[in-house]
């Protein structure tokens, strides 16, 4: 890994890390436009009863096991946009074209 790949990757991970877990504890706590509109509608909760949703890990944007709070806040936000930028990392390696090899022939039409 270059120098320069090296630096850019450490001020990603700070800036992530400081949105993620400073700047998410200054979120609103009001309902976001989803769930406003279904409390508009009166569809937060469902007609009938089907199967319980699975637990998650990032329950109104905390960390149970810390607790509610900045710590809660700051972990969840920190840990989830960590997530989002190993994610993106990863499929940008899986898309990134591969260099040319000098001499080679581009295509195998040239080979001919």
């Amino acid at each position: 890994m270059s120098a320069y790949n090296r630096n850019t990757l450490i001020v990603g991970v700070a800036v992530a890390l400081a949105v993620g877990g400073i700047v998410s504890y200054f979120a609103s706590d009001k309902p976001d436009g989803l769930e406003k509109t279904q409390e508009d509608l009166a569809a937060a909760e469902p007609a009938h009863k089907g199967l319980d949703a699975p637990p998650v890990a990032f329950e109104q944007y905390t960390l149970k096991w810390l607790g509610e709070g900045f710590w809660g806040n700051a972990a969840a936000g920190a840990v989830g946009s960590m997530l989002v930028m190993g994610l993106l990392l990863g499929l940008g390696r899986l898309v990134r074209r591969k260099p040319a090899q000098a001499g080679a022939p581009e295509s195998p039409a040239d080979a001919t």
